[in-house]
């Protein structure tokens, strides 16, 4: 059997963590936690040198071995570099993490994998040239709740236009490849996916051409990952069909304005009704800056509100500077 790939485009915030383990239920599907390998290594690929040289190859396996073992990811692969070469001979850094994902699917005893690596959809051209036979899933949620995510959390974003305008440049970028490129895709959003969870789970493994099956309706109770992220908090609770609207008693109306404003044009392509008028304009008045100028100090001076969810991240960045300054 051909070994299946499921990759996940999405903006943060928006539920892929629960798509994710909601497929990893099922008997078939290895779906670890993602070690982010294209955003954490590609920037730094020319130093490991040419991929199709056996040496530069393990050095590169060798590495990504020990960042996915990060407590953070846990994959708690056993095998060598060396065997995984032997086996996959990959020539370059897309087959690489490919072949890391199949040896992680088969030590799960599962005949695939799901890869929900951030910002795949900047990668998925490389991904397309080196891979073939991939299902790209599109999953998207309404913004206000998307904004509401990242200021209630207090992480990466702290103005309602800039978290708006990175949902917005996502969902250019998805649609682009849908549209512009021919990446055929199959759509769904977080609203449904908790709300009808079964229809949902039972429309996509169709569309992935894989049975049907129950465990993938609800999340395993006792899944440990929710202790590692603050944000992954609820992955073993009981899916929560409520879980939408929350920018109603988090949003400002002027809040609600600037996000609607912002990202008008794909709210109404994805069926999001409005509720204001969208005509708000940072061009009026200088006060309406405040409301997407970076606060660098802020971002500086970032605290996460779960200490080891800050600490295993603080680990694994440290770790990722280490393997990257002894190239």
């Amino acid at each position: 059997m051909d070994l299946k790939r499921v990759f996940i485009l999405y903006s943060e915030r928006s539920g892929s963590n629960l798509l994710r383990v909601l497929l990893g239920n099922h008997p078939n599907l290895s779906a670890p936690v993602s070690p982010q390998f294209f955003d954490s290594f590609t920037p730094h690929i020319e130093k490991f040198g040419d991929l199709r040289k056996r040496e530069n190859s393990i050095s590169l396996i060798s590495k990504l071995i020990t960042y996915a073992n990060h407590p953070f990811s846990d994959w708690n692969l056993k095998i060598s570099a060396e065997d995984i070469y032997s086996e996959f001979a990959p020539q370059n850094f897309i087959e690489t993490v490919d072949a890391l994902y199949a040896t992680k699917a088969r030590e799960d005893n599962k005949a695939g994998y799901v890869c929900k690596e951030r910002h795949l959809f900047n990668y998925s051209g490389l991904v397309m040239a080196s891979l073939s036979g991939i299902d790209w899933l599109f999953l998207h949620r309404d913004p206000r709740d998307v904004v509401s995510s990242w200021l209630k959390n207090n992480i990466l974003y702290f103005t309602a236009y800039e978290a708006a305008q990175s949902w917005k440049e996502d969902q250019k970028k998805c649609f682009a490849l849908h549209r512009a490129y021919n990446l055929s895709y199959h759509q769904l959003s977080y609203e449904e996916l908790i709300t009808d969870t079964e229809q949902t789970l039972t429309s996509l493994l169709e569309y992935l051409d894989m049975n049907v099956d129950e465990q993938c309706f609800q999340n395993e109770q006792n899944n440990e990952e929710a202790n590692r992220n603050v944000l992954w908090k609820n992955l073993n609770k009981p899916i929560d069909s409520s879980n939408k609207k929350n920018y109603v008693d988090i949003l400002s109306q002027k809040q609600t304005l600037i996000i609607e404003s912002v990202c008008k044009q794909q709210m109404e392509a994805l069926d999001y009704q409005l509720e204001t008028d969208a005509q708000w304009s940072p061009a009026i008045g200088k006060n309406n800056y405040q409301y997407f100028n970076k606060v660098k100090e802020l971002l500086k001076q970032k605290i996460r509100s779960n200490k080891k969810t800050s600490d295993l991240l603080r680990d694994r960045q440290k770790l990722k500077r280490e393997l990257i300054s002894s190239l």
